[in-house]
C-alpha cells in the first residue's frame, strides 16, 4: 500500500465518524491555507536556509551543518507526533532511511514540538533519523511555511485533547504546513514540496527518485 493509500484510509476513517461541523471546520481550515499566499512566499530552489540551531530528543543543541555529512540533506517537516498523517509519513521515510543514504542523503523531521514530546513521537514510530525542536518555530518561519490557526480550529484542536500550549511551550498556536526540502552543503535549496493539505504528502519513494535524478545530473555535468 502507497503512503497515499494509507493516508486516504485515515482521511475517510476519520472523517466518517467525525460530525459534519467539525469536518467543515478542518476542511476551511486546509482552504484557507491553500488560499493564502503563503506558498508564494515560501522559499524556494536556488534560495539559501540558515545553519539554524535545534534542540535534538536528548535536550542536546545542534547546529544543522551537524546533519550534513553527505552530499545532501533531507529536511522532513511535521506538524506533531499527534497528527495520524504526519505519523504514517515518518514511518514511511523510516522505511527508506538506508536507500536514501546510499543515494548521499541524510534525513531529519523538524517540527516545533519541545524535545520531551519529540522523543515521544521517535519511539512511538521506532525512528532512528534525528527528530529536531525548532523552539518558537523560528527555522520553520524563516522558510516562511508557518501559519497561525484560526480560533475555530483552535477549539476543535482543544476538543481533540491537542494541546498546542503544551506540546509547543508556548501561546502561539503556529504550524508548519508539512513540506519536504532537499539541502547541499552550501544550504541551497535544490528540491521543495509544500503541502496546503496536511492531508496530502509525497511519496518518499518519490522523493528519492528526485534526488537520485539530481546526483545523476550533477555527475553527468562533471563529465
Amino acid at each position: 500500500m502507497t503512503l497515499k493509500e494509507q493516508l486516504s484510509h485515515i482521511s475517510e476513517t476519520g472523517f466518517s465518524r467525525m460530525p459534519k461541523h467539525i469536518a467543515q471546520v478542518l476542511l476551511d481550515g486546509v482552504e484557507e491555507i491553500a488560499s493564502s499566499d503563503l506558498k508564494d512566499k515560501a522559499l524556494k530552489v536556488g534560495e539559501k536556509v540558515t545553519n539554524a540551531e535545534f534542540v535534538d530528543i536528548f535536550g542536546t543543541t545542534r547546529k544543522l551543518s551537524e546533519f550534513m555529512e553527505q552530499e545532501y540533506l533531507v529536511l522532513n517537516f511535521y506538524r506533531g507526533g499527534w497528527c495520524p498523517y504526519c505519523n504514517m509519513e515518518l514511518r514511511r521515510y523510516e522505511m527508506l532511511k538506508e536507500e536514501f543514504e546510499r543515494h548521499g542523503a541524510n534525513i531529519v523531521a523538524i517540527s516545533a514540538e519541545k524535545p520531551n514530546i519529540s522523543a515521544q513521537t521517535s519511539d512511538k514510530n521506532t525512528l532512528s533519523f534525528p527528530l529536531l525542536s525548532d523552539n518558537n518555530a523560528t527555522f520553520m518561519k524563516s522558510l516562511g511555511i508557518v501559519f497561525t490557526l484560526n480560533n475555530d480550529l483552535k477549539r476543535e484542536y482543544a476538543n481533540f485533547g491537542i494541546d498546542l500550549t503544551q506540546i509547543h511551550g508556548n501561546l502561539n498556536f503556529e504550524l508548519p504546513v508539512p513540506g519536504v526540502y532537499i539541502i547541499n552543503k552550501d544550504f541551497e535549496i535544490v528540491y521543495v514540496h509544500l503541502d496546503e493539505n496536511y492531508m496530502t504528502r509525497p511519496e518518499p519513494s518519490e522523493i528519492l527518485d528526485t534526488l537520485t535524478s539530481k546526483i545523476m545530473q550533477k555527475n553527468t555535468t562533471l563529465i
